[in-house]
């Protein structure tokens, strides 16, 4: 198994495991001021859809977290949640 295959493998069960654990869209926590920030300045979401975002970006994402926790703001929350379902729907 080449060391490509090998870490692909464990990207897999990463996810896999990870994706077991992840909380309910309901019951999701809020997400901290600074990780709000943080993803308020990182993600585009008021200018790029979230398939644009997943089309340019996907491919480079191994995991994505951003859609683990509850945002205030409710436009960026959508957003996360729905580039977070485009991702995992990709896999």
């Amino acid at each position: 198994m080449s060391r490509r295959e090998h870490l692909e493998r464990l990207t897999d069960r990463w996810r896999a495991r990870h994706d077991a654990r992840r909380p309910a869209r309901d019951d999701r926590p809020s997400a901290d001021p600074a990780r709000e920030e943080l993803a308020s300045r990182a993600f585009p979401f008021r200018t790029v859809t979230p398939a644009d975002y997943v089309a340019e970006h996907g491919a480079d994402m191994t995991a994505f977290t951003y859609d683990e926790a509850r945002y205030a703001d409710a436009d960026l929350d959508a957003w996360l949640l729905e580039v977070g379902r485009l991702l995992h729907e990709d896999r």
